[in-house]
């Protein structure tokens, strides 16, 4: 049998296509992901294809599941830049970020979570425009669930039953207790106006991470 060696180079693409195609999803991100790692390691704070690049990645995400979401870190003193990718709190979404943490690659100067990751601090404030809100601001009072889980009621100085104030401390008890804590350790939460009289009766939010560690 004659083999045309002009032949081999395409019979090799092609090889390399089908191997590709027979990826799972999971396996086609990290592909992607490693040919590219080098422009997110450089390209996230400020770097000139800042928003073609996250766009890229959300899209690519999106090709696994629609409700993804990523995160990343600074540069760390040692070198390395963390990825989160995020179920949103959407608790069936959380089989496929674990998934795909799993499959991650080992590469220099990377760490992969799933999750948003707890952020170290006791006082965490956020601006939203004039106003701001911290944990300062935020007391509460718990109840058991029937499966380890709680219940708990938020106190919020200045609260006014608004979207963006619901949505700032969400942001903040993701850091005080990380998303999956969150999602999976509180069944139902209340949101009620701070009464300063009250606070005696109360717990400062921060003991929450305590309380939600207890209970794993």
């Amino acid at each position: 049998m004659r083999i045309n060696i002009y032949c081999i180079p395409t019979l090799i693409l092609i090889m390399g296509i089908l191997s590709f195609n027979k990826q799972s999803k999971e396996d086609k991100f990290w592909t992607w992901f490693s040919a590219n790692e080098n422009v997110y390691y450089t390209e996230v704070e400020d770097g000139k294809y800042r928003k073609v690049i996250f766009d890229k990645l959300a899209n690519e995400l999106q090709k696994i599941h629609e409700d993804l979401s990523f995160e990343f870190s600074p540069i760390h003193e040692n070198g390395v830049r963390e990825l989160t990718i995020s179920a949103e709190g959407i608790i069936d979404v959380f089989p496929i970020v674990e998934s795909l943490i799993r499959k991650a690659p080992k590469l220099v100067n990377w760490k992969f979570n799933a999750f948003r990751q707890r952020v170290p601090g006791d006082d965490i404030e956020l601006e939203l425009g004039e106003k701001k809100i911290g944990y300062s601001d935020i007391y509460y009072r718990y109840k058991d669930g029937d499966y380890g889980e709680i219940g708990i009621e938020l106190n919020i100085r200045n609260y006014d039953e608004s979207r963006l104030i619901q949505h700032a401390t969400y942001i903040l008890l993701d850091g005080l207790i990380g998303e999956y804590d969150l999602t999976v350790g509180i069944d139902w939460i209340e949101w009620v106006k701070l009464d300063e009289s009250t606070i005696p009766s109360l717990s400062p939010i921060i003991e929450l991470r305590t309380l939600i560690d207890t209970k794993k």
